[in-house]
C-alpha cells in the first residue's frame, strides 16, 4: 500500500539525515544536515499528492528535491558573491564525490546532469542518486525498479557522459 508524504518523510528520517550528510560533506555549504533534511520537509509539504509504494522510490525523490534546494541555495551564495575561485571538479570511480563544493561547480553539475536528462531520464535518475546523493545501487534499483546490473551500466554511461559535459577524468 502506498504511502503518503508525511508518513514516507517520518519512515525515512534517518536515511534522509544521511542523503543530507554524504551530500553536505561534498559542499561547501553554509547549512547544516538537520537544515537541509527539514528545509527538504518544508518544500514537499504541499505535496500532499505523492504518494511512494517503497522507501526507496521516497528516497528517490527526495534526493532529486534535496538536489533542487542545494542548486537553488547556490545560486543565491553566487548572485551574493560573484568572485569565487573555482576548484577542479572531479569524478570517482564509484562516486562523483570529490571537489564539486563550490556554487559554480555545483552548478556545472546540476547543468549537466539536466543535459543528461534530456536525452536519457533514467541515466539523469541514476546520476542524481548515486552521484549527488550517494545512494547505493541497491537502493537506486528498488527506487528504478531496474536490476542491479542495469543500474550499474547506467551509472557507467551516465559517468560517463557528465566527465564529458564537465571536461574531467572519470
Amino acid at each position: 500500500m502506498p504511502k503518503d508524504l508525511a508518513h514516507s518523510f517520518q519512515d525515512s528520517y534517518a536515511d534522509i539525515l544521511s542523503l543530507a550528510r554524504w551530500r553536505l560533506s561534498k559542499e561547501q555549504s553554509p547549512i547544516s544536515t538537520v537544515t537541509l533534511a527539514h528545509e527538504l520537509y518544508l518544500s514537499l509539504q504541499d505535496r500532499g499528492d505523492l504518494r511512494f509504494a517503497v522507501k526507496e522510490q521516497f528516497l528517490a525523490y527526495a534526493s532529486r528535491a534535496m538536489r533542487s534546494l542545494l542548486v537553488d541555495m547556490a545560486r543565491e551564495r553566487l548572485a551574493q558573491k560573484r568572485s569565487a575561485e573555482l576548484v577542479p571538479l572531479t569524478l570517482s570511480s564509484e562516486v562523483a564525490d570529490a571537489g564539486y563544493g563550490t556554487p559554480e561547480q555545483l552548478l556545472a553539475l546540476n547543468e549537466a546532469i539536466e543535459r543528461l536528462g534530456r536525452l536519457d531520464p533514467r541515466l539523469m535518475q541514476v546520476a542524481e542518486m548515486r552521484a549527488v546523493m550517494g545512494m547505493e545501487v541497491t537502493a537506486i534499483s528498488v527506487a528504478l525498479d531496474v536490476s542491479e546490473p542495469t543500474v550499474k551500466r547506467d551509472w557507467q554511461r551516465a559517468k560517463a557522459f557528465l566527465s564529458d559535459a564537465l571536461g574531467v577524468a572519470a
